[in-house]
């Protein structure tokens, strides 16, 4: 049983909650755009249920509500977007306009964003990206949560990869994937639900595997593909933090404490009309690729966003009760 909400009707909801937490109007309405965004696309983890994770941190300091994000260039086409503590997600708004002008005139450009809290949805930064015809590479770290290398602790975050392409009459193409097995939320969901999780997905505060949702929130997080998973996890942290974001062990919880996580975030854009091709050479290879060769994913076959978005009853109820709150 599901309670059934419109886009903008979720969004209104979202964004007074967040306005409740202190958050100025401008900076709440990205935010809640965002989050029904992903709550659409499916990747619920970061969706609605994320929500209640900001509004926590903008109740305990670590968001800076109403922070006015500073862009600077680093270089031609290099911009650092720095957060003030605030959301990435508004610094990403806040640096767009040089970063899409950027690509245009020289095919490729890049920005980094320091000290914000959680990136969120990454796939919304590629998403953006796309939907203005770029094609774009995004990744972020997080407070450490994930073993690396068979380190007994959490050295690494999540760390997230994601990408886009555009397709000319379709929606882009979005892959947005953890480095780890599974999203943090996951295991907090499962131990909440005192339910077990796979094996493989985390190790205990002891170092060794477990199924006991509850012990992984106390361990860490393993990476997808044993060292291979943790090379890209690595790969993703210098990259996120080139521009001065905490590295994930440096930075404090997103869930707990009054610290900010300090995060980085990276994302490079390349206008596919400056090479060989132009926009459609990619689009084409990926409809030959579904429709000559059968490969099903659920990134190339994203069907309209639907105007209607199910939440679970108790996420409806809390979301009211946080959009109502004065």
């Amino acid at each position: 049983m599901t309670t059934t909400v419109t886009h903008d009707e979720l969004v209104a909801l979202c964004t007074r909650a967040l306005r409740a937490a202190g958050e100025e109007a401008e900076a709440a309405g990205v935010l809640a755009r965002a989050v029904v965004d992903a709550e659409q696309a499916g990747n619920r983890a970061v969706g609605v249920t994320h929500l209640f994770d900001y509004l926590d941190a903008y109740r305990d300091g670590r968001i800076i509500p109403g922070a006015v994000p500073e862009v600077t260039r680093a270089a031609p086409s290099c911009l650092v977007a720095d957060a003030h503590h605030g959301l990435a997600q508004v610094a990403f708004e806040a640096a767009a306009p040089n970063l899409f002008a950027a690509v245009e005139t020289s095919g490729v450009a890049a920005l980094w964003i320091r000290r914000s809290y959680t990136c969120g949805e990454l796939g919304h930064y590629a998403r953006r990206a796309a939907e203005h015809g770029l094609a774009a590479v995004a990744c972020a770290n997080s407070p450490a949560l994930m073993s690396l290398g068979g380190s007994g602790s959490a050295v690494l975050g999540t760390n997230p990869l994601a990408y886009a392409f555009p397709r000319s009459g379709e929606p882009p193409l979005v892959i947005d994937q953890a480095s780890s097995q599974t999203a943090y939320v996951n295991l907090k969901q499962a131990a909440k639900a005192g339910e077990p999780i796979p094996a493989g997905w985390a190790v205990g505060s002891d170092g060794t595997e477990t199924t006991d949702a509850a012990a992984a929130v106390a361990g860490a997080l393993l990476p997808f593909g044993g060292h291979r998973g943790g090379n890209i996890a690595l790969l993703v942290e210098l990259l996120a933090t080139l521009a001065g974001g905490s590295f994930s062990l440096d930075a404090p919880p997103f869930d707990g404490g009054t610290r900010p996580p300090g995060i980085g975030v990276f994302i490079l854009c390349l206008n596919p009309a400056a090479f060989t091709g132009a926009p459609d050479r990619a689009a084409a290879h990926l409809r030959r690729l579904r429709d000559e060769h059968a490969v099903h994913l659920p990134a190339l076959e994203s069907p309209a966003p639907s105007a209607v978005i199910g939440l679970a009853p108790e996420t409806a109820r809390r979301l009211r009760t946080a959009a109502d709150a004065q």
